[in-house]
């Protein structure tokens, strides 16, 4: 417990102490009035830092649904990609199977060509100077 000390007469002491507690009134009053005003800059500028925070927490939330709306179209993309390479797919083993029925028909036509061609008489190819034969137009043979 705090112990109070009086200095001075016992004559005028009870006035005394009113002073000084009127005194202590006035100082604290006038101190409550300087922390309500810092409190009431101090909710000023928290109002204002909440502005800037929901600001911020809504610029967020747009990008947030920019880059949803950005993955969804990659994923568009990426779908279209994979028919696009199954199509491209199919469509070389068409070439394939195209190409591998020409050679195999082309092959067939010459070994059927070959057959077709006459064998010369006596198994044997007629030479440059058999009679009736004329001379090669380039070798003149």
């Amino acid at each position: 417990m705090a112990e109070t000390v009086v200095v001075g007469d016992d004559s005028g002491a009870g006035s005394g102490t009113a002073e000084q507690a009127a005194h202590e009134a006035a100082v604290a009053e006038g101190a409550t009035a300087v922390q309500a005003e810092l409190a009431g800059q101090a909710a000023e500028e928290a109002k204002a830092a909440a502005e800037v925070a929901l600001a911020a927490a809504e610029a967020n939330i747009e990008a947030g649904t920019a880059v949803e709306g950005a993955v969804a179209t990659a994923d568009q993309a990426a779908a279209v990609a994979t028919v696009s390479a199954d199509m491209v797919h199919e469509a070389l083993q068409a070439q394939t199977a195209a190409i591998a029925a020409l050679t195999e028909e082309l092959k067939l036509s010459r070994e059927q060509a070959k057959k077709d061609v006459p064998k010369p008489e006596g198994g044997r190819p007629p030479s440059d100077s058999e009679p009736g034969r004329k001379p090669h137009p380039y070798y003149g043979r």
